[in-house]
Parts: structure tokens; sequence; C-alpha cells
């Protein structure tokens, strides 16, 4: 069973980080796609503004007088196979007045000294389409009238709540671009991404816009997924890690119950035995004679009844569910006299010399159960000189204070309570490792059985002890009334 248990326990923690590793993969799959989403969006409407630069550009009337007169634009192109199966576009671009486009016939004609002049020659591996071509023209002629300006395009961008990092012009070497590219995010904490747009592709004039992605929109649109994901995984990582805290709970209640039947059968040996004994003697008419064995007999007879009665009354006690199901019988008495007789009920070990002293000097009447005062003074008692070294000290001192409560403390110059096991003491069934290998006696009910009659009185119960040095109980009864 052991063994199952550990499995069980192991398959359990593995069941738990598996599910959390795969639940982390997936929000962050999740996330990268909503990044990646993003991402498109934004190149998509960055596009689109240099696409309405470019028309914006295109409708701009030229300023001088010069410019004035209506230009007509004359294009020739023709691809040319080269000996490296590579073929070459050649692209003839002229710019001329509207009276020079009705003279002119062919590109070989006479131009006028007021016509401006373009040669393209463009290597590619394969033929361009005459779309992609004709819009390199259209460009390249946009960009000649009217020239790209970064400014314009940063003001469009802001009037799409675009806010761009940096916008750089550019001039590529080796290469033509011919469509917008896009270079993603490279970090998932700070996304940026990289616009690249041809503003005049035959000149290989590029713009480079970077702008960071904002994570809001993101986190917003995630926001119900991400909360079902949590809450989900809340749900089953707290029943798992339940379930093992139920299972180990199980297992501390089934050792504490094989402990007390232990403990319980252990403790019981000895006054039956004894109580054998005294049936055995009295059985005996000779050893009867002996009055003062007899005395003996019978004495040692009605400690271990009266200790199998407080065994029994302490088991009785304990199963109820609540202090204030324990029923009292409240009276008015004297406290220095139940002292007295606690005092005098102890039986002190012959191997312990044990001195108990009241440090009160006045008597004190007090209102409370006398039975279960007496039960509770009794167990401390019991307790100090169990835990005890072969010579102990216990002090009991009582007063009123002046709240109406009185204060009763029981000190001792003992062994002391470990400071890890202070919390535990009075939980039922509670020993001690040190009270366990010095083969100490007890069945672990006693200082809980001792707070659960305070607490019928609607008193306290606290400690003060230092390991090696002994130590205090102090109980606190309410005396007014309605504290009681």
């Amino acid at each position: 069973m052991e063994r199952r248990i550990k499995f069980i326990h192991g398959l359990t923690i593995c069941v738990i980080i598996v599910f959390a590793l795969s639940q982390v993969y997936w929000l962050l799959s999740r996330y990268r796609l909503a990044l990646q989403e993003r991402e498109d969006e934004l190149f998509a409407a960055i596009v689109a503004v240099a696409e309405q630069d470019v028309q914006a550009r295109r409708t701009i009337t030229p300023k001088s007088p010069e410019e004035k007169v209506r230009r007509e634009y004359y294009t020739q192109k023709y691809m040319e196979s080269m000996p490296d199966s590579t073929l070459k576009l050649n692209l003839t671009i002229v710019f001329g007045e509207s009276d020079f486009r009705m003279n002119l016939d062919s590109f070989d004609s006479i131009r006028p000294d007021s016509a401006q002049t373009f040669h393209f020659e463009l290597k590619t591996d394969s033929p361009i389409p005459d779309a992609q071509t004709d819009r390199a023209i259209e460009l390249f002629k946009v960009n000649h009238n009217c020239p790209f300006a970064v400014e314009g395009l940063d003001s469009l961008l802001c009037q799409q709540n675009i806010v761009a990092q940096e916008i750089e012009v550019d001039s590529l070497q080796d290469s033509l671009q011919w469509e917008p590219a896009l270079k993603r995010h490279t970090s998932l904490l700070r996304p940026r991404i990289i616009v690249t747009y041809p503003f005049d592709i035959l000149q290989r004039q590029v713009v480079r816009i970077e702008t960071d992605i904002a994570l809001s929109p993101l986190f917003q649109s995630m926001i119900y997924t991400l909360a079902a994901s949590l809450l989900l995984s809340f749900f089953l990582i707290f029943c798992l890690v339940y379930q093992i805290l139920t299972i180990r709970k199980q297992r501390h209640i089934e050792a504490i119950r094989q402990e007390f039947l232990h403990t319980m059968i252990h403790e019981l040996k000895r006054p039956i035995s004894t109580l054998k004994m005294c049936v055995s003697f009295m059985g005996n008419e000779r050893m009867m004679q002996d009055r003062e064995s007899k005395q003996k007999i019978l004495n040692s007879s009605h400690n271990e009844l009266d200790n199998l009665t407080s065994y029994f009354s302490k088991l009785r006690d304990i199963t109820f569910s609540d202090s204030t199901e324990i029923p009292l019988v409240k009276s008015c008495f004297a406290l220095r006299g139940l002292m007295e007789e606690c005092i005098s009920k102890q039986n002190i070990p012959s191997d312990k010399e044990v001195r108990m002293e009241i440090v009160a000097e006045d008597d004190l009447e007090i209102r409370a159960d006398r039975m279960h005062l007496a039960n509770i003074i009794c167990n401390l008692l019991e307790n100090a000189i169990k835990y005890s070294r072969e010579t102990v000290t216990i002090r009991i001192d009582y007063r009123m204070r002046e709240d109406g409560m009185v204060q009763i403390s029981v000190a001792d110059n003992g062994i002391g309570i470990a400071k890890a096991d202070q919390r535990y003491v009075f939980d039922k069934f509670y020993r001690s490792e040190s009270a366990k290998d010095k083969a100490i006696p007890g069945i672990g009910l006693g200082l809980s059985y001792v707070k659960l009659l305070v607490e019928a009185h609607g008193g306290r119960i606290s400690l003060d002890s230092t390991e090696g040095d002994g130590t205090t109980f102090t109980i606190i009864i309410p005396q007014r009334d309605g504290e009681d």
C-alpha cells in the first residue's frame, strides 16, 4: 500500500508538471498566433498608408512656371536574353512636353532639348510580368514628379494612429524589390516589425518603417482564452494537490490511529496487570493478614483505577466535536484547596525527586466546574513530572486579574518543549519524537484534553517553553457574568 501511494503521488506530480508545461506551450503558441495576426494587420495598414502617400504625390500639381506645361511620358521596354541564361529588361522612359508627343513617332527620332530620357537595364531569372513593370514605371514617374518625403509618410501614419519609431530611406545595391516586405518580431516581450516599401523600384529606392507592437490589444483579444485556461488549470491543479493532501492526511490519520492503539494497549496493560496482581493477593489469606502489605495493594488498586477512570474520561470528552458540547456543572469553590488536592493525587516515581509548591499566598474563590478544573490541573502536574529530569520543581500560581479573569499558571524546570513541537502540542494524539525516543508513557491526549476543557469554560490556554529550561502553562478562565 505504501508503495502504491508513493506511485500515485509521483504520477500526480508528473501529471501536474506535464499539464502546466502543455498549458504554457499552448498559451505561448496562441500568443504567437495572435502576435502574427497583429503583425499582418499592422503590415497591411502601413502598406495602405504608403499607397496613400503615392496617390497623394501623384495628384500634386507642379508649382514652378516651367513645370506647368503638361508632361507626356513615353516608355519603351523589351526583353533580351543574356549568355548566362538570364534575361535583361531594357526600359527607356522619355519625359517631354505636349507638343513633343505629336511630333514624335519613335524613340529613335530626334528629341528636343527639353526632353528627359532615363534608361534602365534590369537583370532577372524569369520574365517580369507586365503588371509589375507598369507599376515600377508608375512609381518612378510619381517619384520623379514629386520626390518622396519622410515627413509626409510619417504624417499619414500618425493619422492612422501608427507610431513609427524610425523611418529611413535606403538604396538597394544588388537587388530589386518589387513588393513590400515584412520582417517579423525578434522578441516576444518587446515585439517590433520592420516594413520595407519600394517607393521607386527602378532606382532601387526603399523606405524602412520600424514600429513597436502594443501588447495590450493582444492581451485583450486573448483575455477570455487566458481566463478560461487559467481557471481550468487552477481548478485541475487544485484537485490534484487536494487529492495528494487528502491521501497524506489519511495516511497521517492512519499512522496516528495505529500509534494510538499500540500506546493505549501498552498503557492499559500496566493497570490491568496491577489489578490482576491485587486480585491474586486478595485471594491469599496469609498475605491478607499483613495489614501494611494489604494497605499498599489497596492503594495501588485505587491509583490504577483512577488512571483507568482518567483515560476513559479523556476518551469520552475528546469525542465531542465542539467544546461547547461538554456538559459543565459549575459551582463556587476555594482554588487553593483544589490545588492541594491535585498535588496530593500525584503519583511520584521512585526514581525522581519532585517538589510542588503553591506560590500564591492568598486563597481565591472561583466559579467553574470543579471536577474538570481538577482534571486540568492534574494533567498539567502529571506532564510536568513525566517530562522532567531526576529533580524537578513545580510552581503553581493563581490570581484574579483586573479584567475579571482568573489566571492560573503551572511552571516547571523540566526538559522543555522544542520550538518545532510547540505548535502541535495541543493536537489530538500528537507526541513529540523526543518523548517517543525516551520511551515516556502517554497516549497524546493530555494537552488536547486540557485545551478542550479550558475552552469549554470559555477560557484559553497558552505556553511559554524553552528547550532544556522548562515550561510554563497559563490558563485564563472568565468569571464575570456572561463570560462563562
